[in-house]
């Protein structure tokens, strides 16, 4: 019988955030995901050097996978695309024909564990590999488990079409690690629902919920026991050794990757300063001192997180104020309200109407 290989679990906590190859600069992604948007915009009789002229994207971003795409200009690019297009499910267009081939290195990571909650939990870990601009969380409580995209790049506008794409290519991943019969139980997104929601629930074939807290893909955590391929040993140290080799890479840019850890700390609920200094594999003293040395307090940071969530979540979505203290973790509306004009010198009631 040949034996299973399982990729070395790496925690947190002695690998600090991945940036994918030498140049990768915070806030971007792989164009990978996004390769088949020509092909869509093809499909619409839409000519791709138009949209990227028009959103002020270069004109060779889309000609290699590894090349990178920083968010707002991936914003940009989808929000003309839909203008040109007339078709406000795009990013669900675009994300559907990509799969976790399209991750890189971090799919292969993905593919290297002995199951499939293994393999997604891996995925997570390493998903800035792949994107420096958002994070993924795997939350599992009892029978049932959420897989939350998070937007981590701060100032972040047009994210409805990022956020419909990212469940797309979650799902095609998910059946990836799943096999083909894997089902949701719910999707949720932190954004408003597209005109027409027919080819959303043709290809999720679940419940959709918008207007919500986080953008997600709910399903049972049973899925996650089913056994993954071996992987060829000789293939698993070359990843290994990919990943090892981008190490040093992985501190050059600490505010960022603090970032990273914030928002995804803020989806769980554990971001005190205590907490985050374990996941990073220091004292809370060394934590401090690396701060300053970057100009930083620990609670400035967070309320930056804090406050570039609660700006999303209030332009993109019709959540009630309750709502979105409840998802940053204020014990009431008006404690959010306080902060929230503390960060910006308005309400947020007074945003939400500015915004729109």
């Amino acid at each position: 019988m040949t034996k299973r290989i399982r990729i070395l679990s790496i925690s947190p906590r002695h690998f600090h955030p991945l940036v994918s190859g030498p140049v990768a600069a915070a806030g971007s992604a792989r164009v990978a995901a996004y390769l088949p948007l020509p092909a869509v915009l093809s499909d619409f009789g839409v000519e791709l050097r138009d949209v990227l002229d028009a959103a002020g994207v270069r004109a060779d971003v889309f000609d290699g996978p590894d090349n990178r795409i920083s968010y707002p200009d991936a914003g940009r690019l989808l929000a003309v695309s839909v203008e040109r297009t007339h078709c406000d499910h795009l990013g669900l267009l675009i994300g559907q024909r990509s799969r976790l081939a399209s991750m890189g290195l971090a799919g292969q990571i993905a593919l290297c564990a002995d199951t499939a909650g293994e393999g997604l939990q891996n995925l997570a870990e390493f998903f800035t590999l792949q994107n420096t601009a958002a994070t993924l969380s795997v939350i599992t409580s009892g029978d049932f488990t959420r897989v939350v995209y998070s937007i981590a790049a701060p100032g972040m506008r047009d994210t409805d079409q990022l956020q419909l794409g990212a469940m797309a290519v979650t799902f095609n991943i998910m059946q990836d690690l799943c096999g083909a019969a894997f089902r949701p139980t719910v999707v949720t997104f932190a954004s408003s629902a597209p005109s027409n929601l027919r080819p959303c629930q043709k290809f999720f074939l679940a419940p959709l919920r918008f207007d919500s807290d986080e953008t997600a893909l709910v399903f049972e955590t049973r899925w996650l026991n089913r056994p993954l391929p071996p992987v060829d040993p000789l293939e698993r140290r070359k990843i290994m050794a990919e990943v090892r080799a981008r190490q040093a890479a992985a501190l050059s840019d600490f505010p960022t990757s603090l970032r990273h850890i914030l928002r995804k700390q803020l989806v769980i609920g554990e971001f005190s300063m205590d907490s985050v200094a374990t996941l990073l594999g220091m004292h809370r003293r060394t934590l401090d001192r690396r701060l300053k040395q970057h100009g930083m307090l620990y609670g400035e940071v967070l309320e930056a997180v804090k406050r570039d969530v609660a700006c999303q979540l209030l332009r993109d979505t019709d959540l009630q104020m309750q709502q979105v203290a409840e998802s940053l973790r204020y014990s009431s509306a008006a404690n959010f309200s306080t902060a929230f004009r503390r960060w910006t010198g308005v309400t947020p009631s007074a945003y939400r109407r500015q915004v729109r």
